[in-house]
């Protein structure tokens, strides 16, 4: 797999003025150095940063009438997992196989196969996964030979991720009932397990690299939380919100310190994950500086009696007033049924970890809408994609909107000041609906020349020629 990338075809002659092209599906490659799109014409490829196009394989001779629905790209290879539909067939029998493209070889060269429609595809150095909505397919890189085979829950999203530098490799995806989350460790069921995570339906997963940690979404969105992958223990219980959303990506920094958030909602969030807060079962705030603030009260109250729940001084108010409420219009019996509700349901929302820092994407409204949306009907994109710098404290955000903006935010911000406005640094138009769009290069020098007196004048302002 060579890691050198080259443009192998040239655009077939018989191809005549295409349309416009849409967006199907994108994504970032494993670490983050590259993102990759599918689209109504093939796919193409670009650098994170600087953010270039380097491939672009539409109306080629091997993408003729061809759209790319899913695609994964393996770090900086070549090799690319896709699933693609021929406007030649009408059965739509392009989305029950997963398509190996050798971009060196500019062929594929190799093809896995299902008797369902493939909703999701995975790739790490030694496996491919095919993911369809009740089952998972595990296949060796070399031979693709099936290795492993996993029942689910429905998954129509085509949720599964694998950790990028596990030994041996770790996957992650839906048990076989509601909220349940499978941890996959290699072919060996022994440290294999499956634990609860939500009591609604899976949205998000994201593992860490080393594996190690793993993040879910519900389909509600409000609530991200994050487990220890080995024991599926609590660590962290994040509150994103308390309006639902479509949770479209979750992505840990590289040192673990961070994860990010996007929805279908128009603002990001950032949560910092700070070991000391990290606690068995439900999280409870320990009034820690460093790591995201709770929503509620810091202090926690004295231990709690053996036969109630731990819950702080507020709350007992809350509960106390709804409790006198309700009695003017209940019996007391359900009164105190209501207050024992309220006691057991507030202290999961106060000690929820809110958001250390948040971007509010531009050009989006409220509701999540942008000025521009190069999707097409047919995309499987529900909202952005993050990414974060390898080595500094900043956050990429790809958009369906043919944008990457970049925003920055500080790491020793005060949490107890609020949640602080992440930055923007820049964003970067990477894809338009008209064919002959190409993002300008990062090291394309415009030509100038030389206006004053004089030419060759040294102090002469210099014009750019556009």
């Amino acid at each position: 797999m060579a890691e050198a990338m080259e443009d192998s075809e040239t655009p077939s002659a018989s191809v005549g003025s295409p349309g416009n092209v849409y967006l199907l599906s994108y994504g970032f490659n494993q670490d983050h150095s590259c993102f990759v799109c599918g689209t109504t014409a093939g796919f193409r490829v670009y650098t994170t940063q600087p953010v270039c196009e380097v491939h672009r394989r539409e109306h080629t001779a091997s993408f003729q009438r061809r759209s790319v629905v899913l695609v994964a790209m393996l770090f900086k290879t070549n090799i690319f997992a896709m699933v693609t539909l021929s406007d030649d067939d009408p059965a739509n029998g392009g989305l029950n196989k997963v398509q190996i493209w050798d971009d060196q070889k500019g062929k594929f060269v190799g093809e896995l196969r299902s008797r369902n429609e493939v909703k999701g595809v995975a790739m790490r150095r030694d496996i491919i996964v095919m993911v369809c909505e009740y089952a998972i397919y595990v296949y060796t890189c070399d031979k693709l030979r099936v290795i492993l085979h996993l029942t689910t829950n429905a998954n129509s999203r085509g949720l599964c991720v694998l950790a990028a530098a596990s030994d041996p490799w770790i996957l992650c995806c839906p048990g076989q009932s509601t909220g349940a989350v499978r941890v996959q460790v290699g072919q060996d069921d022994r440290a294999t397990h499956v634990f609860t995570a939500h009591q609604t339906g899976l949205a998000a997963l994201a593992l860490n690299t080393s594996g190690s940690l793993v993040a879910t979404a519900s389909e509600k969105g409000t609530v991200v939380k994050v487990f220890q992958s080995s024991d599926g223990q609590l660590l962290y219980r994040l509150r994103r919100s308390t309006r639902p959303a479509e949770i479209s990506c979750l992505t840990f920094r590289s040192d673990d310190r961070f994860l990010a958030v996007a929805s279908s909602s128009s603002t990001v969030h950032i949560f910092k994950l700070d070991p000391a807060t990290a606690r068995e079962g439900e999280i409870q705030d320990r009034g820690d500086v460093s790591a995201s603030p709770s929503l509620g009260p810091a202090d926690d109250p004295p231990c709690p009696e053996s036969a109630e729940l731990r819950v702080n001084p507020t709350i007992e108010q809350i509960a106390s007033q709804i409790q006198k409420a309700v009695t003017k219009v209940a019996s007391r019996a359900a009164a105190e049924t209501v207050t024992d509700v309220v006691k057991g349901v507030m202290p999961k929302y106060f000690n929820d970890l809110r958001s250390y820092a948040h971007f509010r994407i531009p050009d989006v409204d409220s509701s999540g809408q942008p000025t521009v949306d190069a999707r097409s009907k047919q995309a499987r994109i529900l909202g952005p994609q993050l990414a974060f710098h390898k080595t500094e404290p900043r956050l990429f955000v790809l958009h369906y909107g043919g944008m990457l903006y970049e925003c920055s935010f500080r790491e020793d911000h005060d949490p107890n000041l609020g949640t602080q406005e992440c930055g923007f640094l820049c964003a970067t138009t990477w894809f338009a609906v008209r064919p002959d769009f190409k993002v300008q290069s990062y090291n394309a020098q415009l030509a100038t020349v030389s206006g004053g007196v004089q030419d060759g004048d040294e102090e002469a302002e210099e014009w750019q020629l556009l």
